[in-house]
């Protein structure tokens, strides 16, 4: 009888409030969602972070054991995910909890995930039109919000967005004042960029969320990649292979008698590389002759991503990672100052 009491009890409070959020998950960690009500035997179908909010419980059970689990279904970016949790980790959202850092956070996480797919009509669901654009007072419309989108989508369409900063501006009783920072990545059929954005964002409250009302680049930071130029036809380019089968293999491309130093290195031993690189075109013959010009051999490995080659550079072999680490300051001087030592070509 008590655990029917229980249970009701559960029900009702699930059945009377409108979104829960995670508790008793520390910080920076996460709650496993499951496909049935168990930890046995169940497979994991996604994960809640210790900032999720806004989650809907559909329905309660208890089990033999006395556990209680809920079905719960939470937006996940442009799309939700659903599942089973244990219902210690559910507490209802207070009115103060939906004003809270953690509900921002959350929302925020969704706000740049859904950017990252393909639904620009769920991607609206994010803003209040007409939108404030940039926080200039010039108005923005949901079809030209989705024109530029649509371009942007085009052009890029792998994204990748990680926040790592929220910070509160300014609060009022009719909206809130965030800065994010953003640290992004986008690629398109040959090309690539990635970087750092810091943004300025009015979120308006509404019942459990919020919808972005204006937005506002502070700093948009493109980081610099290798110049993609023509490769020397006489350079061979080495396919992916097992180490064992890369180990005796080096460049000859007649540039200076560095590069045409042949490795000996045993099979068994360790091999020890400076990655001097990655191309998604072709590479600059001038990079490869400076390579060579500060008397360093160098393999190029092809990786093949479904359509893409990416072309991987490597300065060596070395006998060491000692010796490695002797070459690795010239190398950073004079070739690429972001190089750093491999144990082996993967």
């Amino acid at each position: 009888m008590k655990k029917i009491i229980l249970l009701t009890l559960l029900l009702m409070g699930f059945g009377n409030a409108t979104k829960y959020e995670i508790v008793h998950v520390k910080r920076g960690g996460s709650l496993n969602v499951r496909e049935i009500p168990s930890t046995q035997n169940s497979t994991v179908v996604g994960r809640l972070y210790s900032y999720t909010t806004g989650i809907h419980v559909k329905e309660c059970v208890e089990l033999e054991s006395g556990a209680e689990w809920c079905y719960i279904n939470v937006p996940r970016g442009g799309s939700h995910l659903e599942g089973w949790v244990n219902s210690y980790y559910l507490a209802a959202m207070t009115q103060h909890a939906n004003l809270s850092r953690v509900n921002i956070t959350n929302f925020l996480n969704n706000f740049y995930l859904a950017d990252e797919e393909n639904f620009l009509d769920k991607l609206q669901r994010f803003y209040s039109f007409p939108m404030q654009k940039y926080l200039y007072y010039k108005n923005i419309s949901l079809m030209e919000l989705r024109q530029k989108k649509v371009r942007f989508y085009k052009k890029w369409p792998q994204r990748d967005y990680h926040v790592s900063n929220v910070k509160i501006l300014k609060r009022t009783s009719d909206y809130i004042d965030v800065q994010t920072t953003v640290h992004w990545k986008v690629q398109g059929d040959e090309d690539y960029d990635m970087g750092k954005d810091i943004q300025k964002l009015r979120l308006i409250p509404t019942k459990n969320s919020f919808k972005v009302s204006a937005l506002k680049y502070l700093r948009h930071t493109v980081y610099p990649k290798p110049e993609p130029i023509i490769i020397d036809e006489n350079v061979t380019e080495i396919p992916l292979a097992p180490v064992e089968e890369i180990q005796n293999i080096v460049e000859e491309d007649n540039l200076s008698a560095a590069t045409t130093v042949v490795a000996n290195t045993a099979v068994g031993q360790e091999t020890v590389y400076i990655k001097a690189g990655s191309f998604f075109s072709k590479i600059n013959n001038n990079y490869l002759a400076s390579i060579s010009n500060n008397g360093f051999p160098y393999v190029i490995q092809k990786v093949y991503q479904g359509s893409k080659v990416i072309r991987r550079v490597f300065i060596g072999p070395f006998e060491s990672r000692a010796k490695a680490q002797e070459s690795l300051g010239l190398v950073r001087a004079k070739i690429n100052n972001q190089a750093y030592i491999q144990s082996s070509i993967k």
